[in-house]
């Protein structure tokens, strides 16, 4: 049974390198349609490449083999921050596309703009359901880690105690024989000078 956890704790732990490692290409193919709309790009193109970015940390950040508490924690915030925008970047240009054009102020052809946009979109759509996936894989690797660590704690402190106990009788025992010998001693002390007393007497 250990050992079916832990390969479907090793087949998690590279399923969500794999996402990751997907997330982490979607990421920098996210930026080339934006930087191709307008170079430089206008305030709503530095908010879809701010979302770009925070999508390429947290790939970044999904990689990580740390299991501690803090870095759970900033995993996760990353997760959800780039899954929140990414959510919002899809809305924003599938929704209001027309207004997203004319906010990106491409000097491309409307064609190439519109085609370039929809790229854009596509991408996040995409990275959306990874994201998502990754974000629950996390959250299940970090509960099992916890039970493990947790389990190993407690198998750690039953062992420290039947040492501390089997530490405890030895000596409990070795002063017990040394009790014994001290009053066999004082016992035969005693005999001695009884049989002295008596020989001195005769």
């Amino acid at each position: 049974m250990a050992s079916f956890h832990r390969l479907l704790c090793l087949f998690q732990n590279i399923l969500v390198s794999c996402l990751n490692f997907t997330l982490l290409l979607l990421s920098l193919c996210s930026f080339v349609p934006i930087i191709l709309l307008r170079n430089p790009p206008t305030s709503l193109g530095l908010a879809f490449i701010a979302v770009s970015l925070v999508s390429l940390i947290s790939s970044f950040g999904g990689a990580s083999s740390h299991q501690s508490r803090a870095c759970f924690i900033v995993r996760i915030t990353l997760h959800v921050s780039s899954l929140t925008g990414q959510l919002m970047a899809v809305l924003m240009l599938f929704s209001r596309e027309k207004q997203s054009l004319a906010l990106l102020i491409s000097p491309r052809d409307p064609r190439e703009a519109k085609a370039l946009v929809r790229i854009e979109c596509g991408v996040f759509m995409a990275m959306i359901p990874l994201q998502m996936m990754v974000l629950v894989l996390a959250c299940v690797l970090h509960c099992y880690w916890v039970r493990e660590f947790q389990g190993l704690e407690v198998e750690s402190e039953d062992s420290f105690r039947r040492k501390c106990n089997r530490r405890f009788s030895t000596v409990e025992e070795a002063t017990g024989s040394d009790v014994k010998e001290m009053e066999l001693e004082e016992k035969t002390n005693a005999k001695h000078v009884q049989w002295v007393k008596t020989d001195f007497e005769g």
